[in-house]
């Protein structure tokens, strides 16, 4: 029974690779940025600290300027870019540009949050960052894979290299329950998690 549920989520190989490709540059990406985070200091901390302790001063008193389409946009650009990229031979360095550049957007704000408040930052960074990640991550790891093997197809077919000569096809299926996943993502940042900062706001403060 084991060996059969195994074989069942156990990923083909080049899936696989794909997916620690987009991993790998996703990590990268922030570490980038907790490296960065940890470099301010001086003027440039003293900035960041103001910042942010005004921003929980506002999300305290429920004052936080929010947009729903713009705040659907920031989760669903991403998904969007991937995609997009899956239809090109280009995709197969734009991915992991793009999963790189989504990596330090996520973890810069965390790690700002860590540098200024301590372990006491985490709090509102998962608030903020994490409960939302939760849904879109998955997303768009898988379309990332999927578009990045497509891509990698294209390559193939473009420089000669062989291959079946097909493109993998395209999963509707899979790519509307990415993007309800993502606007779900969407939807949590901008009508639940602030509810929940303004509480967490008070105790960090």
């Amino acid at each position: 029974m084991g060996t059969k549920l195994r074989k069942k989520w156990d990923l083909p190989l080049e899936r696989r690779a794909a997916l620690l490709v987009l991993a790998a540059a996703f990590l990268l990406g922030g570490g980038a940025a907790c490296f960065l985070a940890a470099l301010s200091g001086g003027a440039g901390g003293e900035e960041l600290t103001a910042y942010l302790t005004g921003y929980l001063e506002l999300a305290a008193e429920g004052e936080l300027p929010r947009g729903l389409w713009s705040t659907l946009w920031g989760q669903l650009k991403y998904l969007l870019a991937a995609f997009v990229l899956g239809l090109t031979a280009l995709g197969v360095a734009g991915l992991p540009i793009i999963f790189g550049i989504r990596g330090f957007f996520f973890a810069f704000p965390i790690a700002c949050f860590c540098r200024v408040f301590g372990g006491r930052g985490l709090l509102p960074a998962f608030l903020l960052f994490g409960l939302s990640a939760l849904l879109w991550a998955p997303a768009l790891f898988l379309t990332g894979t999927s578009s990045f093997l497509s891509a990698r197809q294209l390559l193939r077919l473009r420089t000669g290299e062989g291959g079946s000569g097909l493109l993998p096809p395209i999963c509707w299926y899979q790519a509307g329950a990415c993007v309800c996943l993502t606007s779900a993502a969407g939807l949590l940042e901008f009508w639940v998690v602030p509810v929940l900062l303004r509480e967490m706001a008070r105790i960090v403060l």
